[in-house]
């Protein structure tokens, strides 16, 4: 697998655990904030951690961005200066830039002055929240350029039907992933004669609408 690189400005409770995350899955990362002791905690977990102000012109010139696979954003609280930092990584030929936002405001100006992707982390949590408790058979759900991957339980109107008579492809466009049995490890789906049960574990992937529609009761 290809190692990538990674800048993540803004050292918050959301930036560390993302460099932290990003770093153990074995990318290089680059970790920079102002707070010098946000800094230093992350100097062990990352590839490097700097303090600096990449609202400077200077600094994002050093930092050589376009290096980077991707820049993300996570300064929001400071969004003057998250819009600065936006506009000198454009100018200075970022890759990517991935932006943390804190309102639909913010997300429209950041994305008019170049940002690549939005993400609310807050509002993100809150609608997989409502999903999981508002859905029985949906346990968890994660959206994406219009499609999703979802977690879910079979219910009893598809339960006893095998994966081919059911024809959930053709049907409503759903492919099914993992499957597990009586609450045990999930194992890739190979065989279309495989036979759900009540209460089996299904990762599936396709469009929102679509699961929602078939799993819930």
């Amino acid at each position: 697998m290809k190692k990538s690189t990674y800048a993540v400005f803004g050292l918050g409770a959301f930036g560390s655990r993302l460099a932290v995350e990003l770093s153990r899955a074995g990318n290089d990362v680059v970790a920079i904030d102002l707070d010098s002791d946000r800094v230093n905690e992350l100097r062990d977990e990352v590839a490097e951690a700097v303090v600096a102000d990449v609202s400077n012109e200077e600094v994002i010139r050093e930092l050589n961005v376009k290096k980077f696979d991707a820049v993300i954003l996570g300064m929001s609280s400071h969004f003057e200066a998250q819009v600065l930092t936006l506009t000198l990584l454009r100018q200075e030929g970022a890759k990517r830039v991935i932006a943390k936002a804190g309102s639909r405001i913010q997300e429209r100006i950041l994305y008019r002055l170049g940002a690549d992707e939005i993400i609310q982390p807050e509002q993100d949590v809150a609608e997989r929240l409502s999903r999981r408790l508002s859905l029985d058979n949906i346990s968890d759900f994660f959206t994406f350029k219009g499609q999703a991957i979802a977690e879910v339980i079979v219910p009893e109107k598809l339960a006893g039907k095998s994966l081919r008579e059911l024809a959930l492809r053709n049907r409503y466009n759903i492919t099914v992933l993992t499957i597990g049995h009586g609450g045990g490890s999930p194992e890739t789906v190979f065989d279309p004669d495989t036979v759900l049960e009540s209460g089996d574990q299904l990762t599936v992937f396709g469009t929102q609408k679509s699961i929602i529609e078939l799993f819930k009761d």
